[in-house]
């Protein structure tokens, strides 16, 4: 089955409520995203190749690829977040985005490997889930206020 099938049947399964694709205004959320978090230095990176170029990287911490889905339980189970999944191979790679719940982000990271960003909706934060090529994942964030994941 391929990805966007998974994400189809996900949809389904959990409703508009849980997981909102954003089929129309994707590209206005990542350019919101970009202008607050991401330096872009060509209009031909736009949308894509965001983990080398955060704004004011702070690392968070290092931790296992099993230890991902304690990560998420930090956030709060009844609010929305952006979710952003990179999809191909550096440096064409799309960005993805999804308005989602902390169990749907654990949902689409069950069918998914790679980098991944968690946003505040209200545009405070983002965090960068780096995949260190193995099993360690590294938190780093853009934005200034604390973050779930400290």
């Amino acid at each position: 089955m391929y990805w966007e099938e998974k994400i189809d049947l996900l949809a389904r399964q959990v409703g508009p409520v849980s997981l909102n694709r954003h089929f129309a205004d994707w590209a206005e959320i990542l350019k919101r995203l970009e202008d607050r978090f991401i330096n872009i230095d060509s209009p031909s990176r736009r949308f894509s190749n965001w983990p080398d170029a955060l704004k004011s990287p702070i690392f968070i911490r290092t931790t296992n690829r099993k230890e991902i889905c304690n990560e998420i339980g930090k956030l709060d189970p009844d609010r929305s977040y952006w979710a952003i999944f990179v999809r191909g191979d550096y440096p064409t790679a799309k960005h993805i985005v999804f308005e989602c719940k902390p169990s749907v982000i654990e949902a689409l990271l069950a069918i998914t490997r790679g980098d991944f960003f968690i946003g505040d909706k209200k545009y405070n934060w983002l965090v960068h889930f780096k995949d260190m090529m193995g099993e360690r994942v590294s938190l780093i964030k853009s934005g200034g206020p604390p973050t779930p994941f400290g």
